[in-house]
């Protein structure tokens, strides 16, 4: 530890001791001799401590940050500590950029199971639930069904690599696997295949077909978001490198630093954590409006100079045409922050108060934003095994939020609880109470960092609410969670999630040409029994109402009626008549008739209030304003075009639909 009054080198602290350097007059040779020795044992000595010195500065971030606290001007002091987190903080988010990446193009997969374990207690409740009315033969199989489960899953696996991807999706009855869904898609082409495997092994695709303007979905916005989209999905990294990641984080974090001009620096200052006290350097800076307006413009021209945003939001998104537009949006802004500071129509009145609290090595330990109403601090310590952190909301004196941690360390675990403070409404007194909502952990701990693999078990405990007890464990290979669902007294039975990850996976792709191909520009002409015949799909709903545990006279009429109205509802999705979108202008629901001298008012069919008076030129019933809101509408006729609604209405009836939105909007005006 550096000590500002301690200025002696070793060999100073070798003279105090009694050893002489120098001589003076006539000396023997054995007193010379004996100076000499001293003297290259005082230099051999301070060689060490200044190269231990130095070994201690480049391997100890402790002595780094006391050296800087007592050597530099506080601001300077603050800018390096800044700098260093800033830094830090680059380079662990560019990290973990970077696994994920890595991840990503080797390959992915991930597998997760949601099974519900019911009680008799809720088998009964689902029963009288469902079942309250009259007991068919059908429902007294259901009941059976109920009472007989022990277990439902959802099951759900998922493979990813470079915008390639499959993934399914299966329902279990007693762990028994009752129907699944696959689906499998590819980014390069934006191709994707649906089945059901139980159904049909023969994949249903669905492609875009070729590129055309005049054709749904391929507006010149669409195709351009697609291809984006598709490149991000097969190199997220030609969006934004890591490096780049980490070079961003560092350009913008770094201003703060370097604009704070006045610091104040309290050292070990005595900072209350809730039940412990730990001593932390804290930086003080106090902003006007003068300072803010000004920090804004080093945010704005570091923006400006930004060559990697502009890249990305030019020549990669593509949603600003070019450097000028860029720099032209900036520079508004930029220009209006100038015209406010040399006007200079400013008080010294402190409108911002940012304390940083900065511990022994030079690390950001937590932040003080506040005014002279509010105040938002955000504090994490540790004294020993104990750790400690807060996140507090005060207005004034009152604390309206606030979150403390409360944890002990034991080797790699920790236990301990997380309260969350809130005001709620309480009905009773017509008031708002303070509550507290409490997240109780035992022996957390985190088995794997990249797979996120814990162990520890959770109670939550929130006000009104039954307590909800958790347990989490691993065996390496996979993670489950199981709550057991007591509310109220009254046993649910128990939900698990387990799930598992993987990496280098392969997704298999379906090819083109086993599978059911569909254009979507034409999913209309589509037939459903053009890819399954109806008893196929009739018997593959037989064999799961049976695997579900119907009867089989049951089952087969439940798929019969079903498959009858799914094969309806295909055919009336995919046969489309134009008749049912023309628009007839005949018809008395739409006409507006010009010619009738005799119809002055137009009077809404709710009532007898005037909306709109007869023009007395056209007869047209626009406007009008008795006891109601006034209103007008502007029509631009080159915003429509007969090519959109060709398909609903022939071209003289489009033309009319024009002259009459035209009359409208004359008369409105």
């Amino acid at each position: 530890m550096f000590e500002n009054d301690q200025n002696t080198t070793g060999i100073d602290s070798m003279q105090s001791d009694g050893y002489e350097t120098t001589v003076s007059g006539v000396e023997n040779v054995t007193k010379k001799a004996k100076g000499r020795k001293a003297a290259l044992m005082a230099g051999g000595i301070a060689a060490v401590i200044a190269g231990g010195s130095i070994t201690a500065y480049a391997a100890s971030d402790t002595v780094k940050n006391q050296l800087k606290l007592r050597v530099s001007s506080p601001e300077k002091y603050y800018s390096w500590v800044t700098e260093k987190n800033s830094q830090d903080l680059g380079k662990k988010v560019a990290g973990y950029y970077r696994t994920a990446l890595d991840n990503y193009e080797k390959g992915q997969s991930t597998n997760i199971k949601l099974t519900y374990e019911p009680s008799e207690d809720a088998k009964s409740l689902i029963i009288d639930e469902l079942f309250s009315g009259g007991i068919s033969d059908e429902a007294e199989q259901a009941k059976d069904i109920i009472n007989n489960s022990s277990s439902c899953s959802l099951c759900a696996g998922y493979k990813v690599k470079k915008g390639d991807f499959n993934t399914n999706i299966g329902f279990e009855l007693n762990e028994k696997n009752i129907v699944g869904f696959d689906i499998a898609g590819s980014a390069r082409n934006f191709d994707y295949f649906f089945r059901v495997p139980q159904l049909k092994e023969q994949w249903l695709g669905i492609e875009q077909g070729e590129e055309d303007e005049n054709r749904i979905g391929f507006s010149y916005i669409t195709r351009k978001f697609t291809k984006i989209y598709q490149q991000i999905l097969e190199d997220p990294s030609s969006m934004i490198t890591p490096e780049e990641v980490e070079a961003e984080v560092n350009r913008y974090a770094g201003i703060w630093g370097s604009f704070a001009d006045e610091v104040e620096l309290e050292k070990k200052e005595s900072v209350d954590i809730c039940d412990i006290t730990v001593n932390y350097t804290v930086a003080t800076v106090e902003l006007t409006d003068k300072d803010l307006d000004k920090l804004a413009l080093e945010y704005l021209n570091e923006l400006k100079e930004d060559n990697t945003l502009k890249n990305i939001l030019i020549n990669k998104l593509e949603v600003i045409e070019d450097e000028a537009e860029y720099n032209e949006e900036i520079d508004d802004e930029i220009d209006y922050i100038k015209e406010e500071l040399e006007e200079n129509d400013y008080d010294n009145k402190v409108v911002l108060t940012v304390d940083t609290y900065i511990d022994a090595t030079g690390t950001i330990r937590g932040f003080g934003l506040g005014s002279e109403d509010d105040k938002l601090t955000m504090l994490i310590g540790k004294d020993g095994s104990d750790v400690r952190g807060e996140v507090r909301f005060m207005d004034g004196s009152d604390e309206e939020f606030s979150i403390k941690l409360n944890a002990v360390e034991s080797g790699k675990s920790y236990s301990g609880d997380v309260t969350v403070t809130y005001e709620d409404y309480d009905y009773k007194s017509e008031d708002y109470l303070k509550k507290d909502a409490v997240i109780k952990f035992v022996n957390a701990e985190l088995k794997d960092n990249e797979k996120g693999y814990f162990n520890g078990d959770i109670i939550i405990n929130i006000p009104d609410i039954d307590p909800i007890n958790i347990s989490c464990s691993t065996d390496g290979k996979s993670q489950e969670i199981a709550y057991e669902a007591k509310i109220d007294g009254t046993d649910y039975g128990r939900i698990k999630l387990a799930y598992s990850m993987d990496f280098g996976a392969a997704p298999e792709i379906p090819g083109k040409s086993d599978a059911f191909m569909v254009d979507v520009q034409n999913a209309r002409d589509i037939k459903l029994d053009d890819y399954v015949e109806k008893s196929d799909f009739t018997a593959f709903l037989k064999k799961m109402f049976t695997d579900i545990g119907f009867e089989e006279d049951t089952a087969d009429e439940f798929a019969e009626e079903l498959s009858d109205r799914a094969y309806d509802a295909a055919d009336n999705d995919f046969d489309w008549d134009e008749d049912d979108f023309d628009i007839d202008f005949d018809d008395d629901d739409f006409d507006i008739d010009f010619g009738d001298e005799d119809e002055d008012d137009f009077r809404s069919t709710a009532g007898d209030k005037i909306i709109g008076k007869a023009d007395s030129a056209t007869g047209a019933v626009i406007g009008g304003s008795d006891d109601c809101h006034d209103f007008s509408f502007e029509f631009d006729p080159d915003y429509f075009q007969y090519d959109n609604f060709k398909d609903n209405m022939t071209e003289e009836e489009f033309n009319q639909w024009m002259d009459v939105m035209k009359e409208f909007s004359k008369s409105s005006s």
